[in-house]
């Protein structure tokens, strides 16, 4: 089975999982529980990890599987990986909980450490922007493929989560600057792919499912998606899974290395 060959049953999945995270979005209760990690979870995501496990395994047993919301093998399993799946079955919980409908369902394929496949899923709009290596970026709307791109220098526009105080990321940009707020870092990334915003910093921990579909959608649009040390982003290579923190920047004739200041969290 050849990557483009996945694409489509894997745009299913995704709607699939969206429509069971839709099921139980006005539900009184959510079943919002708190993990190990103090980061939420609710019955959504859990419904959506489901379909999305099940759906793959259906797809190609033969290919293993890493979720946010699954416990993740050691390195030592892992590091034999050579083509995996990378879920955030929902990405977004705390924007769920609020009720913004800012959140979105991720997968990623990965092969030789490297996203080469992403989908990412917008329930409450009925969107979904999706990429493969070497094929484009694009969004599907109405039943409409619409290929995306970053879009060319005009006034820059920082796309930024509305519930972090802008202070956190202004002080690593060097210039001024527009902003739109919205919810999940994977919809940020979207937005800048499809030329909306110019750039995203995330500044606080996330995991390698936040960025693998995020990473082949900007990428194929004509952007990057690096650390904050302007490095790219590892996958599948250490025992921990958490991101460090990383920008996305979207049209490369921005001279993003004068723009905004490395930095360590």
């Amino acid at each position: 089975m050849n990557m483009l060959s996945l694409l489509e049953p894997c745009i299913a999945l995704a709607e699939q999982a969206g429509r069971a995270i839709l099921a139980i979005y006005d539900q009184d209760d959510i079943g919002q529980q708190e993990k190990l990690d103090h980061t939420p979870v609710t019955k959504a995501d859990l419904a959506a990890n489901d379909v999305l496990m099940a759906g793959l395994i259906a797809l190609d047993s033969s290919i293993p599987i890493m979720s946010e919301e699954t416990s993740i093998p050691s390195l030592e399993e892992r590091k034999h990986w050579q083509r995996y799946w990378l879920l955030d079955p929902m990405d977004g919980t705390g924007e769920f909980i609020l009720k913004s409908g800012d959140f979105a369902v991720n997968i990623a394929l990965i092969e030789n450490n490297q996203p080469v496949l992403g989908i990412i899923h917008w329930p409450t709009k009925g969107v979904t922007y999706f990429a493969a290596e070497g094929n484009g970026a694009f969004k599907r709307e109405n039943g409409q493929d619409i290929a995306i791109k970053v879009a060319k220098p005009q006034k820059l526009t920082l796309a930024i989560s509305r519930r972090q105080k802008l202070d956190v990321v202004s002080q690593y940009i060097t210039t001024q600057f527009d902003t739109i707020p919205l919810g999940s870092c994977s919809l940020k990334a979207c937005l800048i792919a499809e030329g909306q915003a110019d750039f995203f910093m995330r500044i606080g921990p996330t995991g390698e499912w936040d960025t693998g579909a995020s990473q082949v959608i900007v990428e194929q649009a004509g952007g990057t998606l690096v650390d904050a040390q302007f490095q790219p982003l590892t996958y599948n290579q250490r025992e921990s899974t958490e991101n460090p923190d990383f920008i996305v920047m979207g049209h490369p004739d921005w001279d993003w290395l004068s723009l905004i200041q490395p930095h360590q969290r």
